[in-house]
């Protein structure tokens, strides 16, 4: 290895635009390196779905960190992008949590075609490419994360009759459900993209393969009304979801998640009830009014009763007087009263009771907390007197990276890990390599070419002598080869004693 003092007269005996290009040449391989080395060290990461709803992008970072996959957010929330190394991983994990997302070919992509190909594959194009084009516009729609659609398109006949009708079958993804307008909007809307397709002829199922569209129940037209473990589940998944989306921005992805348990009262009844106001005075509605008057005078036969008295010519009675007068009068009223008569219909989804469980990280500080428990009483509309609870538990979460799979302390753990972060460190290490050699490669040819012809004095001076003809006695006639070796020391130890003048020197004369 050259030492320091090598090194010194090794950049002495450069020229001042050699020294430069050196100087520069160093400074280039260190930026490039440290370039190369920066880029290198830099996670890659791939975008795995794109075009997401805030609540959609929330289930997705949700299910990523369940299964360890690192991941972050780009485009305002709405792409998920994971490392290189991961892509597979995160696959498989939103495919098990039902948030998969295949992309389908439209009709922007079956604009390419060749003069070889026939009706028939045309008419195939036209209709994957139909397809894909109303999934895409159907996973457009809030709370569907993916959708398959699947067509049958009649052939022209020439006669009516022997036409048959065109039919669509629907799978839906939504793990936080469909209402009954959503789900009647979709049917239209498939409908309306097919030519002569009627919305009775689409089937619309979701993931579980329950029948959406259509129904026979002229109550509901989206399969009617949903059971209540179905209503249950729907409403604590948007709740969830809501206080999940709070607390990552609020805290950050894997600092706190929260679970609603809800207990709803889907029973549909019917109330009626009848008010009475007395603060104002009846109101007559009809009235009627009697009287009857009796007045008589003669005389009125008496005797005992019985048998006797009733036979002709009997006089054993006495008679008494027979005057009377009779009067009776009567009246009746109805009055009205100011009444109010309710008909009320109590629709489904009366919350009976609601439990809220949410788990906070360790290192999230204890003010925080509270005050994250005051924001999910108030967001969730949480009643204590129907029973209503909510508990906070402070835990250590997992870190995403070290669930992710991989053994510890393994050859690829100290390097990173990763196979591509190794692949481009190692790039990175030989591009270096190979550019130090090329610029060594060029300062040596650089040094070994001559910069002017070797004077021939010079040459003369370097030519070596054997020790014989040195310790011989010198002839009268070598008189002057020993004057010219005296001189060759005293030239040697001038340049050994004073080189920067001397090369000063030679480099004058070079110059002259």
């Amino acid at each position: 290895m050259p030492s320091l003092s090598s090194l010194r007269d090794f950049s002495r005996s450069l020229e001042p635009r050699a020294q430069l290009t050196l100087v520069l040449s160093l400074l280039a391989v260190a930026a490039t390196a440290f370039g190369i080395y920066h880029f290198a060290s830099q996670q890659s990461y791939s975008t795995i779905q794109t075009g997401l709803s805030p609540t959609s992008a929330n289930r997705v970072a949700s299910a990523l960190s369940s299964a360890g996959v690192p991941y972050k957010l780009e485009n305002g929330g709405t792409s998920v992008a994971v490392p290189e190394g991961k892509v597979n991983d995160a696959q498989v994990a939103l495919g098990s949590a039902g948030l998969s997302s295949g992309g389908h070919p439209d009709l922007t992509q079956m604009n390419t075609g060749s003069l070889s190909s026939t009706a028939f594959q045309q008419q195939v194009n036209y209709q994957i490419g139909l397809e894909g084009q109303i999934a895409n516009t159907i996973e457009g729609i809030d709370g569907v994360d993916s959708a398959e659609v699947q067509l049958v398109l009649p052939k022209d006949q020439l006669f009516q009759d022997q036409s048959s009708q065109a039919t669509a079958a629907v799978m839906l993804t939504a793990p936080m459900g469909l209402d009954a307008s959503t789900v009647r909007g979709i049917a239209h809307q498939v409908a309306s993209s097919v030519q002569g397709l009627d919305p009775q002829n689409v089937t619309i199922t979701d993931q579980t393969g329950a029948l959406l569209w259509p129904n026979g129940d002229a109550g509901g037209g989206a399969g009617g009304m949903p059971s209540k473990l179905q209503a249950e589940q729907t409403y604590a998944a948007q709740v969830s979801s809501q206080v999940d989306a709070l607390l990552t921005r609020t805290l950050g992805p894997g600092k706190a998640e929260a679970r609603v348990n809800v207990d709803l009262n889907v029973d549909q009844t019917e109330t009626n009830s009848t008010t009475y106001d007395d603060s104002q005075p009846p109101i007559q509605l009809q009235g009627t009014k009697s009287s009857e008057k009796l007045k008589s005078n003669g005389a009125n036969p008496s005797g005992p009763a019985g048998t006797p008295s009733n036979i002709p010519g009997y006089t054993g009675g006495s008679a008494s007087n027979g005057n009377s007068d009779y009067s009776n009068t009567q009246s009746s009223t109805t009055n009205g009263v100011n009444t109010t008569q309710t008909h009320t219909v109590v629709a489904p989804g009366t919350i009976n009771r609601m439990d809220v469980a949410l788990m906070v990280d360790q290192s999230v500080p204890a003010a925080q907390v509270a005050a994250l428990k005051t924001a999910v009483e108030s967001m969730v509309g949480l009643d204590p007197s129907r029973g209503d609870t909510l508990n906070v538990a402070s835990l250590k979460f997992a870190s995403p990276a070290a669930a992710g799979g991989g053994a510890k302390g393994g050859p690829l753990a100290v390097l990173g890990g990763d196979p591509f972060s190794l692949v481009k460190k190692i790039g990175a290490a030989i591009a270096v390599l190979v550019l130090l050699f090329l610029v060594r490669r060029n300062l040596k040819r650089r040094e070994d070419d001559p910069v002017a012809p070797e004077p021939k004095w010079l040459r003369e001076i370097q030519q070596t002598t054997p020790l014989a003809e040195l310790s011989a006695p010198a002839p009268v006639n070598d008189l002057v080869s020993v004057r010219r070796k005296e001189m060759q020391a005293t030239a040697e130890e001038i340049v050994r004693k004073n080189p920067d003048q001397v090369a000063m020197q030679v480099a004058q004369w070079m110059s002259e």
